[in-house]
């Protein structure tokens, strides 16, 4: 009776380690699948998280400019500062920054503040020297008295071309006048002359 009890146990635990077995086998292949899966997710997650810090990398970068833009320092007294020291007049100041002389009336009034494009050209010139900006507006007329300057030109050459169309036309109608006296002069010398010879001939008739 021992032997058969010992030997009925140590089936019962052949038969239980191979249902087990039967069991667990397909599980581990399961796990071993799901395993690999979440290895794989992982790696996809590590790759999305280096291409988004990437991203935020270039987005910074691409910002960088326009933050450096909205922290470029500005007052209407300096524009007028600058302008006064240049000695230029609003509408040669206006063409260098690229706006009109409205514009820079309204910036040294405090009126109206600048873009970013015409803020960061208004730095730029701010950084350049006195005889370059000269040099740029050297073919533009200086204030008001370049204006004034340029319209005393352009009177004079009006008054030089209103004085020789004038000559023009007094010589036109000299000339006309001129012809119909000649003419008179010449006829009432002709006349003279036959007044003459007639007289002549009568007084030798005479004799």
């Amino acid at each position: 009776m021992p032997n058969f009890a010992g030997a009925l146990k140590g089936e019962m635990r052949r038969l239980a380690r191979k249902e087990v077995r039967a069991t667990v086998t397909p599980l581990r292949k399961v796990v071993a699948a799901l395993r690999r899966r979440v290895a794989q997710q992982k790696r996809l997650i590590a790759e999305l998280e280096r291409s988004t810090k990437r991203s935020m990398r270039n987005g910074r970068a691409a910002e960088a400019p326009e933050t450096q833009d909205s922290q470029i320092r500005f007052s209407p007294q300096w524009v007028k500062k600058h302008r006064k020291k240049l000695n230029m007049s609003r509408r040669v100041y206006a063409k260098l920054v690229g706006v009109s002389a409205q514009t820079i009336f309204g910036w040294e009034t405090g009126r109206a503040r600048p873009r970013r494009g015409a803020l960061e050209t208004w730095r730029r010139i701010r950084s350049m020297g006195k005889r370059e900006l000269k040099g740029m507006t050297k073919a533009e007329p200086n204030g008001r008295r370049g204006r004034a300057a340029k319209r005393g030109r352009k009177a004079g050459r009006k008054a030089k071309r209103g004085r020789a169309v004038v000559r023009k036309r007094g010589r036109a109608t000299a000339r006309r006048r001129g012809r119909p006296a000649a003419a008179r002069r010449r006829r009432a010398g002709a006349r003279a002359g036959s007044r003459r010879r007639t007289g002549m001939r009568r007084a030798a008739k005479k004799k």
